[in-house]
Formats: C-alpha cells, sequence, structure tokens
C-alpha cells in the first residue's frame, strides 16, 4: 500500500477535510479512560505508523466510544491508500449519540469521495445536520455531485498504459521532446542507504521512440542522477534544455533546487543550479520552459503564494554562451492558483495553454489535472479534464507533444492492476487541445567550411514586433527547432561573434532552414530581409523595427565596425526616380540608427536604384526581391 504523502519531488497529498487539530493532544477528549488517553497520546508522538496502529487499536479496546481514536486510526489507512478500510474504522464511531458525530461524518465522506464513491460522499455529507457545518455541507454536496457528473459523461478516450516505459515501481512526471522520440520520467526505487537500511529514491529515466513504439526505460548515468533524489525532468521546446529537481545537493539553496543542462550532439552539459530567485530556501520542483524561452515556471511553498504550494514563475535571459540568468520571481495568482496546492505545471509550446495538477480547485478526488488558456495576457479559470483522464486518485504530469495531439500523464487509479503511477498515453480531446502550431527545424553552419555554429536564434512576430522565441544551437550539430503558430507572420535573425548579420521571413509552409552565416569580412555583406517601407516612400514601416533593433544590437556588439547601407529598387520608375527613392530609404535608415546612437561616422549609405537585380523584373514576387535594403561592410 501506498502511503501518499510520502514524495520528495512529487508534491505531498493533503486530506481534502481536516482530520485532526495540529494540537489534538490538547483538545477534550471524548474519552476519561486515563489508559485509553495515555496511548492515543503515545500514538500521537511517535513515528512509526505500525507502532501508532497498535496503540490506537489498544486505546479503543479500552474505550469503544473514544471517537478521536476511531479518526486518528482511519487516519492512518487513508495515508497508505486504504479508504475502504478507513471507512471500516469510522463505522462504530458514526453514531449520532457520540461525541464527534459531524466530525466523523465528513471523513467518512472524504474517504468515500477519495475512493471514488461519490454517491456514498454525497449520502453521508447529507446526514449532518449542525448549524455550523452547513456551509461546508453545501460545498461537499456540489463538489461531490459535480465528480459524479463528471463520471457520468465520460469522455470517449481510452488511456494507454505504456508498459515498455513504466518500470516495477512509481512512475511520473512524464516530458515529452519536441520532436517525440524521448519520453523522460521520474521514477521511485528502492535502494538503501550507507547503513544498509532500506529507503526509496527518484532517479531520471528516458524512453526512446521506435518502430515499434516506445523502448524500455533506462536510468540516465552520473552526473544527471546521483545517489540523492533527482527528476521532475522537463525539456525546453526545442529541446536544447533539459531542466529537473534535485535534493540534498551539496550547491542547493533549499531543500530541492532546480538544474539545468544544455544539449550537447547526443549528450548533455555538466547540470547547472539556476540560482536565486529561482530557488530559494524553501522548495521548488518541476521547472518547464515556455516556448519563447523567456519565462520558467515551477511549484514553490515559498512565503507569498495563496495554498500550501503554488504555481510561480520567474524571468529568463539566455546568454551568448547558452547560460541562463534569472530574475523577478512572480506567483502566477489567481485563478490559477488557490488555497489548495497546484503542482506539475506545463505550458504547450503555444504559449497559451496551461496544463497543471491541483487539489484545490474541486474535482474527482486527490489531484486532479486542469487547464487554462491565457488571453490578453490574463489566465482563463482552471477547467477539468474530466474523466476518465482524471480518477479518484493521483493525476499529474500532464505533457502534450508539440502538435497537441497525444498528452501523456501520470495515473494511480486508472487501472486496477495492483500497479502504483504509471504513466500513460492518449489522443488529447478537441476541448482541450492548445492552438495548432507547426514544427520547424532548423540548421546553422559556416557559409565558408559548412561546420556547424553554436548560434543565438531569435523568431519575432513581425505583426507585433515582439519576440516570439529565443534559444541557442546545438553547439556539435548546429540544429534548432521551433513550433509556429499555424496564424502569423514571423522572422528569424540568427548571431555569432564574428560571423555577419542573419535575417530572413519564415511562415508554416517552412519545416527545414538552412541558415549560412558569413564571416565578418571587409566587403561582405547581407540584405535585411525584414525591412520595409511604405508604397513608393522612404517611411519606414513598423513592421521594420524588430528587424531595425537587431542591426543596431549587431552593430552595438562591433564598436570597430562601419558599414555602407545600399538601397535598391525593381525596374518600376525611371532610373533617376529610383535612384533617389533607393538613396532615400537607405538615408532613413541610417537616421534610424543614428537615432538609436550609433555615430554618424561609421555609417554610409548609398542609393543603386534599379542597377542591380539579383531577380528577373518579370513577377510580382521576382520585384520583390529586387526591392531590398543590403549592408556592406565598409572595415
Amino acid at each position: 500500500m501506498k502511503d501518499i504523502h510520502v514524495k520528495t519531488l512529487f508534491t505531498a497529498v493533503t486530506l481534502s477535510v481536516s482530520i485532526l487539530s495540529a494540537d489534538a493532544q490538547m483538545m477534550v477528549l471524548s474519552t476519561k479512560n486515563k489508559g485509553a488517553i495515555k496511548l492515543y497520546q503515545e500514538a500521537q508522538m511517535t513515528n512509526s505508523p505500525g507502532t501508532r496502529r497498535s496503540l490506537l487499536e489498544k486505546a479503543i479496546k479500552k474505550d469503544k466510544k473514544f471517537t478521536e481514536a476511531y479518526r486518528l486510526l482511519a487516519r492512518d489507512y487513508a495515508r497508505m491508500d486504504s479508504m475502504e478500510k478507513a471507512v471500516e474504522i469510522l463505522q462504530p464511531a458514526c453514531n449520532p449519540e457520540l461525541s464527534g458525530y459531524s466530525d466523523v461524518l465528513l471523513n467518512m465522506a472524504d474517504y468515500y469521495y477519495m475512493d471514488g464513491k461519490y454517491e456514498e460522499a454525497i449520502a453521508t455529507v447529507e446526514q449532518i445536520t449542525d448549524g455550523h457545518l452547513m456551509a461546508r455541507k453545501a460545498e461537499l454536496l456540489s463538489q461531490y455531485r459535480t465528480a459524479l457528473e463528471m463520471k457520468g459523461k465520460p469522455y470517449e478516450i481510452n488511456p494507454k498504459n505504456l508498459t515498455e516505459v513504466n518500470t516495477p515501481f512509481d512512475d511520473y512526471f512524464p516530458s515529452v521532446t519536441a520532436d517525440g522520440h524521448m519520453l523522460s520520467t521520474t521514477v521511485l526505487v528502492p535502494t538503501e542507504n550507507e547503513y544498509g537500511l532500506a529507503r526509496r529514491q527518484e532517479d531520471i529515466y528516458v524512453s526512446y521512440q521506435t518502430h515499434g513504439g516506445w523502448g524500455k526505460s533506462e536510468r540516465l548515468p552520473y552526473p544527471m542522477n546521483t545517489s540523492g533524489n533527482e527528476g521532475a525532468q522537463s525539456f525546453s521546446t526545442d529541446g536544447r534544455y533539459m531542466f529537473f529537481v534535485s535534493c540534498d545537493n551539496m550547491e542547493n539553496i533549499g531543500s530541492c533546487d532546480m538544474y539545468y543542462a544544455i544539449r550537447q550532439g547526443n549528450g548533455w552539459s555538466k547540470p547547472m543550479n539556476l540560482g536565486a530567485p529561482a530557488n530559494s530556501k524553501y522548495w521548488e520542483s518541476n521547472p518547464v520552459m515556455s516556448p519563447t524561452g523567456d519565462k520558467i515556471y515551477f511549484t514553490s511553498n515559498r512565503p507569498g503564494g495563496i495554498g500550501d504550494r503554488d504555481l510561480w514563475c520567474v524571468d529568463v535571459k539566455i546568454l551568448d554562451n547558452g547560460l541562463l540568468r534569472c530574475s523577478n520571481a512572480q506567483n502566477l495568482g489567481r485563478p490559477v492558483n488557490s488555497e489548495g496546492g497546484e503542482f506539475s505545471p506545463f505550458i504547450h509550446a503555444d504559449n497559451q495553454t496551461l496544463y497543471f495538477s491541483s487539489n484545490g480547485h474541486g474535482g474527482m478526488g486527490r489531484n486532479d489535472i486542469f487547464v487554462s488558456k491565457r488571453t490578453n495576457g490574463e489566465w482563463s479559470e482552471p477547467v477539468n479534464l474530466g474523466f476518465p483522464i482524471n480518477t479518484h486518485g493521483d493525476e499529474s504530469g500532464f505533457t502534450v507533444s508539440g502538435d497537441g495531439s497525444k498528452a501523456y500523464f501520470a495515473s494511480d487509479k486508472i487501472e486496477d492492476n495492483g500497479m502504483q503511477l504509471e504513466i500513460y498515453e492518449i489522443d488529447l480531446p478537441t476541448d482541450f487541445r492548445p492552438d495548432p502550431m507547426s514544427f520547424v527545424r532548423g540548421y546553422v553552419v559556416d557559409a565558408k567550411t559548412q561546420k556547424p555554429l553554436q548560434s543565438m536564434v531569435e523568431i519575432f512576430n513581425l505583426q507585433t514586433n515582439g519576440k516570439y522565441f529565443e534559444s541557442i544551437t546545438d553547439r556539435k550539430d548546429g540544429t534548432f527547432t521551433v513550433y509556429l503558430p499555424e496564424q502569423g507572420e514571423y522572422g528569424l535573425s540568427v548571431d555569432r561573434d564574428g560571423y555577419l548579420f542573419y535575417s530572413r521571413n519564415i511562415d508554416q509552409s517552412t519545416d527545414t532552414l538552412i541558415v549560412m552565416l558569413e564571416p565578418i569580412v571587409k566587403g561582405s555583406g547581407f540584405v535585411l530581409k525584414n525591412m520595409y517601407y511604405g508604397y513608393d516612400s522612404d517611411v519606414i514601416l513598423e513592421s521594420s523595427w524588430v528587424e531595425i533593433e537587431r542591426l543596431y544590437e549587431f552593430l552595438q556588439d562591433k564598436p570597430s565596425l562601419r558599414i555602407r547601407i545600399v538601397g535598391h529598387t525593381d525596374s518600376r520608375g525611371s532610373d533617376s526616380y529610383n535612384k533617389d527613392l533607393s538613396e532615400r530609404r537607405a538615408l532613413a535608415l541610417k537616421n534610424k540608427l543614428i537615432e538609436k546612437g550609433i555615430s554618424a561616422d561609421r555609417l554610409e549609405h548609398e542609393g543603386m536604384g534599379d542597377s542591380r537585380p539579383i531577380a528577373p523584373n518579370d513577377t510580382e514576387e521576382n520585384r520583390a526581391k529586387n526591392r531590398r535594403v543590403e549592408i556592406i561592410i565598409i572595415d
């Protein structure tokens, strides 16, 4: 039987009804039998569940009407996930003539509820007549009836047990890479401490997709796993970063800290602590990076929250070497967080759909999975994913494939197979799917040598001028991946020290990008692919602001560089008009850079009109190629 309070990275589950007050030994007890009271007090002091149960059974034998002893003994069995036994123990105390009758009813109803016996839970709560409990009674009836209604209207899905991924032990916190080729889990493995005493240790396991399905899970080697607890892992959307939690680590700020490693070909870098304020002296778990690469969502019980543990986020800056710098820790607030406990967040590649587990929003039992959508910066009221995704047991670690069609999560009650937490795969119901996304893979190489380059990659929205995605390419193979919404216009910029600025448009029809970076040498140049002017005008359009900002940053990072801005037009119009228009457009960009702080003596401008076409002026598509702004390196 499983003690549902024992987990280190997997959040502890608390019963939804308060069993006994924290200073229960000081309360007025229902018995006057001194022997029974002494045994009850000894039971409260011991850390051994077996000893506690034995003492409570003896106390009850001394006084068959000792309500508090029944309740404490029932709680022990509930902690071991034996709800039926807990209810059985409470039956003798469920007597309106005994002290604490209403509290016993509350406990019994809660145990029925957590055993999925919603009708029995409703019938039990309806017996409460105490006036001071009417508000609580109404709240519980609403909760239990909602659970019963959800169970009566199941979604037509068939959760698939991933038998090759699951081990003989607890398996939870699944995470899938963006390309769907690797599935990682946390496994609670029986082991021994240095003195030969039995204990349980959390480790990170991985499974790889094969033609026949998922392969057998294997434990990751050191340094990802150590002799302590590691788990609650996730991958960034582009697969470049792996995040996880390590407990009792010498580098920790608190009891359990969040770490990250950077992908290097088929391996990973040495794990690094995320540092403050992501980590604190309290408990942190479940780190997951936003698809834009600028935030990390996580769970913490630090002060400033709403419940016993909340969902938080920090701002993230990706440095040129790929290291991460965190700042500005923020509680996600209501309606996501509640007075209960929220944990295990997952933000989809659409950056708008948040899945998480909670025992504070009502539901079907202990921890249910919920979804919230972000609109105009605000999170919507969480929605329960319903039955059979959620059961009366524990569901957590909900993660969704990049295309939104598949979901993976852990549950201990979907099947009655004698196992505990196991990983399941489902076809995600349409009601809960994120926005449609398109997958894009890119490669960054040296244009001369064709060797892969580790570079900074940014995707920006041309309509809002906002940054959509930021990451670095793989140090060994130069790859990067990104998911794009099926609507919208986007631009790509790639930067590496010693190489020319690179930019281009990308759209949802693009599935593979080859980026060839040119080394900076005198006379070399590049075209600004996201530079736009008004029709027949030198007025720069707002959709060019991000491109200009990238060019400005390029020049700021290379203070000795001097450039020539060259304007080009298509063949429509006279030669003199085209030359004048192209020169005015080049000058407009030059003035904008000066306005932003680039010294005028580093900038020259020139208009070439239509004298240097790069495509025939026979179609609108080709004419658009000829209307361009080029940057030439002077020295």
